[in-house]
């Protein structure tokens, strides 16, 4: 780790003792996370927050005294940190989880049952990578229902001292380069929407979903980064909220027009053609190597394949760079690209890597991204 750079200050809530443990044995073992404190319950974690101002917290949603999903909203309301929630994958557990994204909550890790502390301890890669791109996130961006633009003015402070940009990323892309809307459009029918994202995606998705009309003339499909058991949940708080229908992707079925499909958690959602339509292929086995399952590589690698210049492929919030390669891919036969701006991005690791290697078409705000599809794929539907 860079001496000039500070370590990520985590405070871990959880009100079993055995997990406190497992969480900080695994945490404390990379040099650039510090485990400042635990605590037991909601109650003494808004005390910790307020005193010891953490980086990152990992919060239970089930404790006594007072519960996840209440400390969250409280410290969402006075001192907003990035909080990455721990549950259950139960049916009610997943269902609180939703609210918790609801709360301003930045990402979720599947808990363990029970004393099954070697199963969190296998998940230590994955823990360790969700602390350090909840680190990266502006605090001032977090709140309930969803994250806020930074103004230009304050794109121009200075950077989180702890997390040091590589030379390539050291000056931003300018996002100007881009033609206007009114004049930038698909050149080819659009037969398909593709959206891949990741931390903070939940609310992102959110944000929009609820911008498509129920008459939406073409399928929507998503890969959103999760651990399993969660993308039903998602699935169903969105149906619940929006004018499409949403539902999580069943292997087989045909994909139609109207409907947001999400990706299975733990699986790779792909699209084949099938007699002048599209199929959805929901497998476990990657044909190439990641770590993620869903990857939006392999969605969008799929439609290179199928949809080819008919596919519309947006890329938002998240770290890292899934995506990237699917997209060279895509672009190669014509696709168009949405990349989410950097000003409205929770995390601008995805859509970074788009725009640097000049594949995106349009650069857009998450409140215009909904808006813009629509456009789109209303301009392009006689053709």
């Amino acid at each position: 780790m860079n001496r000039l750079h500070k370590p990520i200050r985590l405070l871990i809530v959880d009100d079993s003792s055995f997990i406190r443990m497992t969480l900080k044995k695994v945490l404390s073992r990379d040099p650039e996370i510090q485990v400042l404190d635990t605590a037991q319950d909601g109650l003494e974690a808004l005390m910790k927050v307020r005193t010891l101002k953490p980086d990152v917290v990992t919060m239970d949603v089930e404790m006594p005294v007072k519960n996840g999903l209440e400390a969250l909203e409280e410290i969402m309301r006075w001192q907003p940190t990035p909080v990455i929630i721990l549950s259950s994958v139960t049916t009610d557990g997943a269902k609180m989880t939703m609210k918790a994204f609801d709360l301003g909550a930045v990402d979720v890790i599947a808990k363990p049952s029970g004393k099954e502390g070697d199963v969190l301890a296998n998940l230590s890669d994955e823990i360790i990578l969700k602390v350090k791109s909840a680190a990266r996130i502006d605090p001032a961006r977090l709140g309930r229902h969803g994250f806020k633009a930074i103004p230009d003015t304050e794109k121009q402070k200075t950077p989180n001292p702890r997390l040091p940009l590589s030379p390539k990323h050291s000056e931003p892309q300018p996002e100007a380069r881009l033609i206007s809307r009114t004049t930038n459009s698909p050149e080819h029918r659009i037969d398909i929407v593709a959206i891949g994202t990741s931390t903070g995606g939940p609310s992102a998705l959110q944000t929009v979903l609820t911008q498509l009309p129920k008459n939406f003339s073409v399928p929507v499909i998503v890969s959103q980064h999760m651990p399993p058991g969660f993308t039903a949940s998602l699935a169903a708080r969105l149906n619940s909220i929006c004018e499409i229908t949403v539902k999580e992707v069943e292997d087989g079925e045909v994909l139609r027009a109207g409907t947001v499909y999400i990706g299975q958690a733990g699986k790779q959602f792909q699209v084949i053609g099938n007699n002048g339509n599209y199929t959805a292929k929901v497998t476990t086995e990657s044909p190439i190597a990641t770590l993620y399952k869903p990857s939006v590589d392999v969605m969008f690698m799929s439609l290179a394949k199928t949809s080819g210049a008919g596919t519309l492929a947006v890329v938002m919030t998240g770290m890292g760079n899934d995506g990237l390669q699917g997209m060279k891919e895509l672009k190669a036969k014509g696709a168009y690209a949405i990349a989410e701006s950097e000003k409205s991005c929770i995390v601008y690791g995805m859509p970074r890597a788009i725009v640097e290697a000049k594949l995106a078409d349009r650069i857009e705000l998450l409140q215009d991204i909904g808006s813009t599809i629509t456009a789109c794929v209303k301009r392009r539907s006689n053709m």
